[in-house]
């Protein structure tokens, strides 16, 4: 959880708290046990309200997993007004009207993206609002999830006492918080390597083209580790983060690191090449499937900007190389822009969804999100009363 405040929707926002927690309770993105999702959000947002000094009623939440899926579409509508100038509502009518298109019954509409529009036959226009014309065209990118995937979120954070302002896909939101306008206009391929799930985001002219969630992140790399390794999880990750690297080639021959072997206090001194033999191919299968989805979306070879490889998998050594090797392109690694006060508390590309959230909502106005405006629930209520009490006794 990140804690900012932003007084101009132009200015760079402050970070005043930050909290971290492990993500328990989440499976590939999606949750899997509620009551430990609720407890990990609690934890993250108790570090960061006292960091803060403040207490969060609402929030914006980043929502990730393999169920998301992205689509386009087209809405056409006639310019309402006699003058025939395009106003704000015209325009919200033609998003409006590309929305109508097939969704499953199980599924909802998370994100309208307006891509461009076309005013009379003149296309690529990306502010239609004060222009005259008599037809409106937009064609958008449209992303839907999983209703009860959706729904489950949602009850996590009402059940840990927070309301909802917002909901945004994990990609988009590390897209904001990690890319450059210039690269956004560009193009360029957003690859967020998160715990359970890798977020691929394609960008041209100014707006995501293409997204799509791998089910495959950086707990696979470490369960490949602790099998391999025949040690625990909890050793794989710290052997992760502090030796792994994706090239073995670059690794001396006589460079070794001590391992716990699991079931036992054995310690057992093994070449640090094993680490990343078994690293580089999970890391390069990651890169191949997203360099796979730049291709379904058309535009391989056509991102002057290269790849931004983000998110806390995204922390091994070596990961741009391997990326680069993959992609055939520029790669940089993906660090939070445009932020102020205690920033370098937020800074690494594991807080690049986080910062991105924060940055989504200085600029968007507090609209709520539709589907959280539910009836407040005795839960609900409850988990309120506890947090006003935290702050007395």
């Amino acid at each position: 959880m990140v804690i900012a405040e932003s007084d101009d929707p132009g200015a760079p926002v402050s970070i005043i708290g930050v909290g971290e927690s492990p993500s328990d309770g989440l499976r590939k993105g999606v949750v899997v046990n509620l009551e430990k999702t609720i407890t990990s959000i609690q934890a993250a947002a108790v570090a960061a309200e006292r960091m803060a000094g403040q207490r969060i009623e609402s929030v914006i939440v980043s929502l990730a997993g393999g169920h998301l899926f992205s689509q386009n579409s087209t809405g056409v509508v006639a310019v309402a007004r006699p003058d025939h100038e395009i106003g704000e509502e015209d325009v919200q009518r033609v998003v409006e009207a590309s929305r109508a298109v097939s969704v499953a019954s199980d599924r909802q509409v998370i994100h309208v993206i307006p891509r461009s529009y076309t005013v009379d036959g003149q296309d690529g226009v990306r502010d239609a609002v004060g222009m005259t014309g008599h037809r409106l065209e937009v064609e958008t990118n449209i992303i839907t999830g999983a209703q009860t995937a959706v729904q489950n979120v949602i009850k996590c954070v009402h059940g840990a006492g927070f309301d909802i302002e917002d909901v945004v896909c994990s990609g988009l939101a590390a897209g904001e918080g990690v890319l450059t306008p210039q690269e956004i206009d560009l193009g360029v391929c957003l690859v967020e390597i998160g715990a359970g799930t890798t977020a691929v985001v394609v960008y041209n002219d100014g707006s995501a083209r293409h997204l799509a969630v791998l089910p495959v992140g950086g707990n696979h790399v470490t369960s490949d580790i602790a099998i391999g390794l025949r040690t625990t999880l909890d050793e794989a990750e710290s052997l992760k983060l502090n030796y792994g690297h994706t090239l073995p080639d670059v690794i001396d021959h006589g460079e070794k690191v001590e391992v716990r072997q699991v079931g036992g206090d054995r310690i057992q001194a093994l070449p640090r090449r094993f680490l990343a033999e078994i690293i580089g191919p999970r890391m390069r299968e990651i890169f191949q499937m997203a360099r796979e989805e730049v291709r379904k979306s058309g535009f391989d070879g056509l991102l002057p900007a290269g790849v931004v490889v983000a998110g806390g998998g995204a922390r091994l050594m070596g990961t741009t190389d391997a990326a680069q090797a993959v992609f055939e392109a520029g790669v940089r690694l993906g660090q939070p822009l445009g932020l102020a006060g205690l920033a370098d508390r937020a800074q690494g590309p594991s807080f690049a969804v986080a910062a991105g959230l924060v940055k989504w909502g200085s600029r968007a106005p507090a609209r709520g999100y539709a589907s959280a405006r539910q009836p407040m629930t005795m839960a609900l209520t409850y988990q309120k009363t506890v947090r006003w009490l935290r702050d007395f006794f």
